[in-house]
């Protein structure tokens, strides 16, 4: 069995250069996704400029067999808050479920774990993805399988969208994590959080014309590469021209 820092720099090589990761798990809630109607022949043209795929645990069981470099990371949760007033049925309530358990994760070949923070809901919500975090951070040290959590601040009750993604930032450190991608808070919030958090962290920009400025700021302050979202398969040009820029960067300080 790998360890777990082994496995972790399946996707976060270690100090030698920066990290692209790309998630394309959200067609699990929102069905079909544009650019990804033909799922396998989207991502081959990409995978050679990434260091991770997010993958569904159905898309992780297609890829699994293509002998690809790429670490494949398992999306473990599902959430219909990704749907919003747009979406054919949208939600009336807000729901967060856990579909798989490390064990499958590892069987199914994934080189890491991926759940989602959810801030700004119920209660319940937020004190069920701590205690999701924890399980499955200590689960996932057992077998050697990191956890890395996605802090989403998108609920309706955030006023302060910069104080909630540090709250959660910190929420995840302290359910011991091993990698957090924090979504672009602004650069105080972001000074705040690379000085707070002690594990490798990655940055999700706020949209494809924002990355590079972005970037720029988290590079500065710490962060270990880009964590983004489906919507880049449809912009392959700005995706490779990223990659190149991020894996032609000087070395990570130590």
């Amino acid at each position: 069995m790998n360890s777990l820092d082994d496995q972790i720099k399946k996707f976060l090589p270690p100090h030698n250069r920066y990290s692209l990761l790309l998630d394309t798990s959200a067609g699990l809630v929102l069905g079909a996704l544009p650019g990804l109607e033909d799922f396998g022949a989207s991502v081959s043209s990409v995978l050679s400029c990434l260091d991770g795929l997010v993958c569904s645990p159905g898309q992780l069981r297609r890829l699994g067999s293509t002998g690809a470099d790429t670490a494949l990371l398992a999306r473990m949760d599902w959430t219909n808050t990704l749907r919003d007033s747009s979406f054919l049925l949208p939600p009336e309530s807000t729901t967060h479920i856990f579909i798989l358990d490390p064990k499958e994760a590892f069987e199914l070949g994934a080189a890491g774990m991926v759940i989602s923070f959810l801030l700004g809901y119920e209660e319940a919500i937020e004190a069920a993805c701590l205690k999701a975090a924890v399980q499955l951070s200590l689960a996932g040290k057992d077998i050697g399988l990191p956890l890395v959590v996605e802090v989403r601040p998108n609920g309706p009750r955030v006023s302060l969208p910069a104080k909630a993604i540090e709250l959660g930032a910190s929420y995840a450190l302290e359910s011991g994590v091993d990698v957090i991608v924090v979504p672009y808070p602004g650069l105080d919030s972001l000074n705040t959080i690379s000085v707070m958090v002690s594990v490798p962290w990655l940055l999700k920009p706020t949209s494809i014309e924002k990355t590079a400025s972005e970037w720029e700021e988290a590079l500065g302050l710490g962060a270990s590469g880009l964590w983004l979202d489906h919507t880049w398969l449809r912009h392959a040009a700005p995706l490779l021209q990223i990659s190149d820029r991020l894996h032609q960067l000087p070395e990570r300080a130590k």
